[in-house]
């Protein structure tokens, strides 16, 4: 159960990364092109930007959920919601760690200045803690952990059809050298690592705080 101090945290940090996540998509639709983006529709082609909505809706829910506890209409976060805050913050983990890891080297500083910094950093940082930290009541079993990886999964194969089908340029250069194996391979893994390691943290946070009293 969370107390009354991490619900109220976890509520402001909730509608916060909701109203900036909605903030920072209708801002695409007025900035200037640029090398990722050309018009604000473009956006919608990248993990990054399909993730952060994913966990901005996920985190409105949490906060949906936060107020009721708050008014005394239920005493807990409920398992499904949680779950699906999980599968959010798995997603923009793994956005946050593949732009440093890959999308910096590949693009330069460009991906973490302007408003990039807030979907490639800022809200991934601001989901991961408050999921570990502030909505720590339920364990996250390794099976259900694998439930994180499914947009990733998703968006993997849209991505290489889109590719393949010469839709989309391959924008992230994952095939580079032809290396489309390899990539799979890796970003697979990547997927699979991410979703565990979110879960893991959790875990450990709610077995303290279960420690501790």
């Amino acid at each position: 159960m969370m107390t009354k101090k991490k619900t109220m945290l976890s509520l402001i940090t909730n509608l916060l990364i909701f109203v900036i996540t909605v903030c920072v998509v209708i801002s695409y639709f007025f900035a200037e092109p640029n090398v990722l983006i050309q018009h604000g529709v473009d956006a919608f082609r990248f993990f990054t930007t399909d993730s952060n909505i994913l966990v901005a809706i996920a985190s409105i829910t949490v906060a949906i959920a936060d107020i009721r506890i708050l008014l005394g209409k239920t005493e807990s976060l409920p398992k499904a919601i949680l779950l699906f805050k999980f599968v959010g913050t798995a997603c923009v983990t793994l956005t946050m760690t593949a732009t440093v890891g890959f999308l910096m080297p590949v693009y330069g500083t460009f991906v973490m200045q302007g408003s990039l910094i807030i979907v490639h950093a800022i809200t991934p940082l601001l989901a991961l803690l408050s999921f570990v930290f502030l909505e720590n009541v339920y364990c996250i079993s390794i099976p259900q952990s694998l439930i994180g990886t499914i947009p990733m999964m998703i968006y993997g194969l849209v991505y290489a059809f889109m590719v393949t089908h010469h839709i989309w340029d391959d924008f992230y250069r994952y095939n580079r050298g032809g290396q489309w194996l390899l990539s799979a391979i890796f970003m697979t893994s990547g997927c699979f690592v991410m979703a565990i390691i979110t879960a893991l943290l959790h875990n450990l946070a709610l077995k303290n705080k279960k420690d501790s009293t």
